[in-house]
């Protein structure tokens, strides 16, 4: 059985949990691989995208008209079984999804119940039987026209989508859906950072909460 770790604020935890939630194109996963390289001891990381809903039933045209920036784009039961089982020290085979067909494939990723847990995505703040599970809530801010442009990027490059297509959802579903579910999570943050430099400080900031600093 794993012994129990104890956050700075004295809550026992089989595993320390740390959330990053943010806009897309913010700088989560950028700030969650550097804090996860900083931390002293093995540290997994569970991106919220791996659970988005499989839509392999639907159409093609229809797969690309899904809201994928609302929460119910996400599998929440699985969602909070997986972080529960972190949680408690259980690893998890977690869903592998696949963006260019909008549909999550057989195969599935172990993830180990390591000493530290980051969980990254645009909802990691938001859904409310998460939060206590968290030793520490962090959210990544950005302008708004810096987020996009990382977002052009990222999605030609990574799921071979047009700019065209690209700055559509942004108007129409991404940026919307920040405002009405993502924004308002910024409350259930203990620490608010900037996404447009290297993180340096603020890890040596979020080590130190930890109790882990150099």
């Amino acid at each position: 059985m794993p012994s129990a770790t104890t956050c700075k604020s004295g809550a026992k935890r089989k595993r320390q949990l740390i959330a990053i939630a943010g806009p897309s194109g913010a700088g989560k996963t950028t700030l969650a691989r550097a804090l996860a390289h900083a931390l002293p001891a093995p540290t997994g990381i569970l991106p919220l995208d791996a659970y988005y809903c499989d839509r392999s039933a639907l159409p093609p045209a229809a797969r690309a008209r899904c809201n994928f920036d609302a929460p119910a784009a996400l599998d929440e039961d699985l969602l909070c079984e997986h972080i529960g089982a972190l949680a408690e020290g259980r690893s998890i085979e977690m869903p592998i999804y696949d963006f260019a067909s909008h549909s999550r494939q057989a195969q599935t990723l172990r993830l180990a119940a390591t000493e530290y847990v980051v969980i990254e995505g645009l909802f990691a703040l938001y859904f409310p039987a998460l939060l206590p599970l968290y030793c520490l809530r962090i959210f990544v801010d950005l302008a708004d026209e810096l987020c996009l442009q990382r977002r052009l990027v990222r999605d030609a490059a990574e799921r071979g989508r047009s700019a065209r297509d690209i700055r559509r959802q942004y108007d129409e579903q991404v940026r919307p859906m920040y405002m009405r579910y993502i924004h308002p999570t910024r409350q259930n943050a203990q620490y608010i950072i900037a996404g447009n430099g290297e993180f340096t400080a603020q890890i040596q900031v979020l080590l130190s909460e930890l109790g882990c600093s150099k």
